[in-house]
């Protein structure tokens, strides 16, 4: 009887503690995303652009699954200056990753989370340059990356949430170990449609800025 009283005891008392996840608060993480995405490096400005697809789904209240696909092109034009033999070079690209994670959130409040995520990269990039009076040459690549990274997710109003990540990613050999954060802002119309705009900060100075569209479920 008393390990019957304990156990009723201890289950009322974590209830209210698992109670405490992401829909107490408004959160929510499941959505589809596209964004237009702008990489640039500090002192060179933007050297690539385009598109992003990305998706959450929530489970178990505090958990995500989530996942993305990017199709970046780099066109640095022609750079006109003497390289050996040669009078000038264009260069262009294109950089495909995609990611696959999984997410722990959990309330630290009536209107935030304090949000952990684990995600798996595969970057799949190529490079053609140009030479003038030479010839062109291709370069294809891969990479395999793993990241983690932590921070707070927040209702700023009942209709704009912020997220500030701080994280660390690691790869394949030849991949550098990279330092980052990342800024988000959603701006929510109603309960499905959303504005969201956010940046990416990583410690050998670039920066890729996103803005689009969020359907959320």
């Amino acid at each position: 009887m008393k390990k019957t009283l304990l156990a009723m005891a201890l289950a009322a008392f974590i209830a209210p503690i698992a109670a405490q996840a992401t829909d107490s608060n408004g959160i929510g993480y499941t959505y589809v995303q596209l964004d237009y995405v702008n990489v640039s490096q500090s002192g060179h400005g933007a050297y690539a652009d385009g598109a992003s697809l990305s998706g959450s789904y929530q489970f178990a209240n505090n958990f995500h699954v989530f996942g993305s696909y990017t199709d970046t092109s780099l066109d640095k034009g022609y750079i006109d200056r003497q390289l050996g033999d040669h009078d000038g070079l264009h260069v262009s690209g294109k950089d495909r990753p995609w990611s696959l994670g999984f997410g722990y959130a959990a309330s630290i409040g009536s209107r935030a989370d304090w949000v952990t995520q684990v995600a798996y990269t595969h970057d799949r990039y190529s490079l053609r340059g140009c030479f003038d009076g030479w010839g062109c040459e291709r370069y294809r690549d891969a990479a395999n990356i793993w990241s983690v990274n932590t921070g707070v997710m927040g209702r700023v109003t009942d209709n704009l949430t912020a997220n500030a990540y701080i994280g660390y990613s690691n790869g394949d050999e030849g991949v550098m170990g990279n330092v980052y954060g990342t800024f988000g802002l959603v701006y929510s119309f109603d309960k499905t449609w959303a504005l969201h705009g956010g940046v990416r900060v990583n410690n050998d100075s670039t920066q890729t800025y996103s803005v689009g569209v969020r359907a959320s479920f």
